[in-house]
């Protein structure tokens, strides 16, 4: 048995070949949420003969060279044929001392000579998706095409960064009418479900392997494209083909919520990104909206995501703001999708003030709630000749709330079909006055939609305070 020096968190450690043939390649680790520090890697077989059991050992140290402790992880396969390489995790699971882990040693051990598995196996066709949470799903067919039933058939999936390292790991094993297959008889395929959970590390994937294994069987490893990062990561570090930048700032744009969740390759930054380009720019209203917004955004957000990178509560405090927001876009891309047939334009718009309105129902509504109830309830403790006299000012002060809500949108709705109006008569790029319509319209019926959710809520509120 030989140790293989590495570096904790290395960017990579280079393959080192042991006496029995066998060495480590694509090495990476990190820290869960849970405290528990993974070293992911492969185990390549460079020898001529099979390896089974094969077993990796884990030993690390502090910053003084001092032993804190050994763990041990078996390869994902069952058996490494010559030649092939095969996936680890070893887990350090001491979380109140993996804060002084400072370095870190490899070992692999296993017993050969093994009788070598036939590539009886067939990947037949995969899918995969990362959702806004950072579950990457991937879905693979799988048939057995030896002459014996396959026993315990799984399938193992390896996710690699744009640099080839190893950043998780997932495994499944073989399905049929929601049961597990305990034997893919000769010539049958299975349906494997696999879910990789780690979202620290399942937004870096930009490719992913696969390996049908089993008791008897194995397939050959079939190397695919993550679902979309990958193309993504190298379309951000490509130079813009636009003669300019701008193509990159609408794709790198969302500051704070890159800075909260550490790349721009989240997957709750990618649905924010998404929602933007797929839904809102589809359109003219959605255009003119975002010309407005980014307006805003951007003359704080800046020092805002600054901050913040400096401020791990503030980080944390914004992941738990923006998940909401994630859930209602996805709401209003649903709503979007259900509108398109009676036109792009429409459909936006109902997103639009779908999206709005639960945007104050979630973000500012219960504020002005509060602070209704609280107003109400303390004028109706005083109780005095003052509060009396003026007992019909805020009736007559929500009557003039209602009719500037009214005249709101009223403006706005008028603004975007007078805007559109304008734009379908214009070929081409739309002139001046009709973008700044169209910007002003988006804008007023947004900020409509957010008031007339939030003072409901306030009226409500005040309604109910009163009665107690």
């Amino acid at each position: 048995m030989t140790i293989l020096p590495a570096v904790l968190f290395a960017q990579a450690a280079a393959a080192q070949e042991q006496g029995d043939g066998l060495s480590f390649q694509n090495t990476s680790s990190y820290v869960d949420e849970t405290r528990i520090m993974h070293v992911l890697g492969e185990v390549k077989n460079n020898s001529g003969t099979a390896a089974k059991q094969v077993v990796i050992t884990g030993s690390f140290y502090d910053s003084a060279g001092s032993l804190l402790g050994q763990f041990n992880a078996t390869a994902r396969l069952r058996v490494v044929n010559p030649g092939q390489s095969a996936p680890f995790d070893v887990r350090y699971i001491d979380p109140p001392t993996v804060s002084r882990v400072a370095n870190y040693t490899l070992a692999v051990s296993s017993q050969q000579p093994a009788d070598e598995k036939p590539s009886s196996m067939t990947i037949l066709s995969s899918r995969s998706r990362l959702d806004v949470l950072g579950v990457y799903f991937i879905d693979v067919e799988a048939r057995n095409d030896g002459e014996q039933a396959a026993t315990a058939p799984t399938v193992v999936a390896t996710l690699y960064d744009a640099s080839g390292r190893v950043v998780a790991i997932g495994e499944a094993p073989a399905e049929r009418d929601d049961r597990v297959v305990t034997a893919l008889p000769p010539g049958q395929d299975a349906g494997f479900s696999v879910v990789v959970a780690e979202r620290l590390q399942t937004y870096k994937a930009a490719r992913y392997s696969l390996v049908a294994d089993s008791d008897q069987y194995l397939s050959q490893v079939v190397t695919l494209k993550a679902a979309g990062l990958g193309a993504q990561q190298q379309q951000q570090q490509a130079p813009p083909t636009n003669g300019g930048t701008q193509n990159s700032d609408n794709r790198s744009g969302c500051l704070i919520a890159t800075a909260a969740f550490g790349s721009e390759l989240a997957p709750q930054v990618q649905a924010l990104r998404d929602f933007r380009d797929g839904v809102a720019l589809k359109t003219a209203a959605g255009s003119s909206f975002m010309t407005v917004f980014n307006s805003w955004y951007y003359s704080f957000s800046p020092q805002v995501a600054e901050y913040e990178r400096g401020e791990p509560w503030f980080q944390s405090a914004v992941r738990a703001s923006i998940q909401p927001l994630l859930e209602i876009l996805e709401l209003s891309t649903a709503t979007f999708d259900f509108l398109s047939p009676a036109g792009g334009e429409a459909a936006i718009l109902g997103a639009g003030i779908v999206a709005s309105s639960l945007i104050g129902l979630i973000y500012l509504a219960p504020v002005s709630a509060a602070a209704a109830a609280v107003a109400t309830a303390a004028a109706a403790a005083k109780k005095n000749k003052t509060a009396t006299s003026d007992s019909k000012g805020p009736s007559r002060r929500m009557v003039i709330i209602r009719y500037l809500l009214l005249a709101a949108w009223v403006a706005g709705l008028a603004a975007i079909a007078a805007g559109q109006l304008a734009a379908n008569n214009n070929a081409g790029e739309p002139p001046l006055p009709t973008a700044v319509m169209m910007m002003f319209g988006t804008a007023i019926v947004v900020l409509a939609a957010i008031s007339t959710v939030t003072i409901a809520a306030a009226k409500l509120a005040s309604a109910i305070a009163a009665r107690w």
